[in-house]
């Protein structure tokens, strides 16, 4: 087996840090759809970000604190491998999922129908399941002889992080067109009706099921933004090493950011994709309030 530097005491006090935030946040999300006192979290979205808030939560327990703690066992090789193990095992998930989310959305804007029937959560369940069942795979491959964590880093890289990231640019230029197509559309062929009469209840749901689009749209770009920024980096790195003569051609301090932002990125995530709407704030208030209350 192939293990990095050791710990140092300033990444461990990093490493729980972020550890702590992290399992808090996703916490909140996981809480907030899961009790859903409003009944406006159902849908095949937000089980994809509960899903999500899942993968997040193992990064930070037991993840991020498996690699903190080898600052007090250097050497231990059953501590690294087990970080590696739970590491990439999340990391599949949540990229699968992000995918998921991609896809949902290019779907249901493509389509303009909405996605909370039984036939498509049974589908998200389907889709669910296949998702861990594929991450548990990846993840068992240190267990099923792959000697080397160097070549299984860049095996992650090359075979699942970069095709991930191709089809995800892929789904939201798709969903960008499409977007830019209808609104042009509608705006073009109704501006003189619309100033001649008032909204029929009709239209006006129309117009909230758009900004309602419009809205989670925004939420999974900002998504794969965050995914392009932390790793698209270490993606990088991992294929420079792999063809570099010597240990050092990645500078120390540039390879230790690359890798502390794979660990930011499950702590970014609940804010980017949920607590920073104005749905999931107002459910979590309500929840708040009522423990307080009781």
């Amino acid at each position: 087996m192939d293990f990095g530097d050791p710990v140092t005491l300033a990444q461990t006090a990093f490493l729980v840090s972020v550890s702590v935030l992290t399992v808090a946040l996703n916490s909140l999300v996981i809480m907030t759809i899961w009790k859903d006192p409003f009944k406006q979290l159902k849908g095949t979205a937000n089980y994809l970000i509960l899903n999500l808030a899942v993968c997040d939560l193992l990064m930070g327990f037991p993840t991020e604190l498996l690699f903190a703690i080898f600052h007090w066992f250097p050497g231990n090789k059953s501590v690294i491998k087990a970080g590696y193990i739970t590491m990439y095992f999340a990391i599949c998930a949540s990229f699968l999922t992000i995918l998921g989310l991609a896809v949902e959305r290019l779907i249901v804007i493509s389509s303009a129908k909405s996605d909370d029937n039984s036939t498509t959560t049974s589908y998200c369940t389907v889709g669910i399941m296949s998702i861990w069942l594929f991450a548990a795979l990846t993840a068992s491959l240190p267990m099923l002889g792959w000697d080397s964590f160097d070549s299984y880093r860049l095996f992650i890289a090359d075979a699942i992080g970069v095709p991930v990231l191709i089809l995800l640019f892929a789904c939201y230029t798709r969903i960008f067109l499409l977007i830019r197509k209808q609104l042009h559309r509608y705006f073009a062929t109704g501006d003189q009706r619309r100033e001649l009469q008032p909204l029929t209840p009709k239209s006006q749901r129309m117009e909230r099921l758009k900004r309602r689009e419009r809205g989670v749209a925004l939420s999974v770009f900002i998504l794969t933004g965050l995914v392009t920024i932390c790793w698209s980096p270490l993606f990088i790195v991992e294929n420079i090493r792999q063809c570099c003569d010597h240990d050092d051609c990645i500078p120390k301090k540039l390879d230790v950011i690359f890798q502390s932002l794979i660990f930011v990125h499950p702590l970014a995530n609940p804010i980017a994709y949920a607590l920073r709407t104005a749905k999931f704030r107002r459910a979590l208030k309500i929840i708040f309030r009522r423990s307080g209350n009781n």
